[in-house]
């Protein structure tokens, strides 16, 4: 695996080598950086079930100014700082890694951190964890109000269009998985 662009495009990183992690492949990601351009660039993002931690590497070598990782998985969480601590700079840029369950962090970051601009939600697919979160999330002060949250599900798996204050605005389908991209509804009222 490689990171795609930006200031660390071409470092390698480590891919998990045990079941349970599907990291997002290398063209998928690229794909999904092309698509969000520089919507996140300077900002704040979230990278929930981050695996090996490679869709926040690349928002961090594209332009995010801060990154938190979430990751519960042991054998995850170890590729994740291994990979961290392949990046040369990461001194100057604000990462944080929470080695908990997402479900469970996410009320505290809504508490105790700004909001982000970006969130990836990328569970592994046999927890079918994508409606339970973003319940949550619509629920939580997580997400800033021009966020936007990316989800990574298969491509026979169906989220309805809307789950409470966020709305499905386009979905990409590559191969068996899809990517899901989320806003909160603008039904001309000010998203809070």
């Amino acid at each position: 695996m490689r990171i795609t662009g930006g200031k660390y495009g071409g470092l390698k990183l480590l891919g998990p080598t045990h079941e349970g992690l599907r990291p997002t492949t290398d063209m998928l990601r690229e794909a999904l950086f092309n698509i969000l351009g520089a919507t996140f660039h300077n900002g704040r993002v979230l990278d929930l079930f981050a695996g090996a931690g490679t869709l926040g590497i690349e928002a961090l070598s594209r332009g995010a100014r801060a990154v938190t990782f979430v990751e519960k998985d042991p054998k995850g969480l170890r590729l994740l700082k291994e990979n961290l601590r392949r990046l040369p700079d990461t001194n100057t840029t604000e990462v944080r890694v929470y080695p908990v369950d997402a479900l469970r962090i996410l009320p505290k970051l809504s508490r105790d951190e700004a909001p982000y601009d970006l969130i990836f939600i990328d569970p592994p697919f046999h927890a079918d964890l994508w409606l339970r979160v973003l319940e949550l999330i619509a629920r939580l002060s997580v997400l800033a109000a021009t966020g936007q949250i990316v989800v990574e599900i298969p491509r026979r798996s169906l989220l309805p269009e809307r789950i409470e204050c966020l709305k499905r605005v386009d979905k990409r389908v590559y191969g068996e998985v899809s990517l899901e991209f989320w806003e909160y509804v603008n039904d001309g009222v000010d998203a809070e």
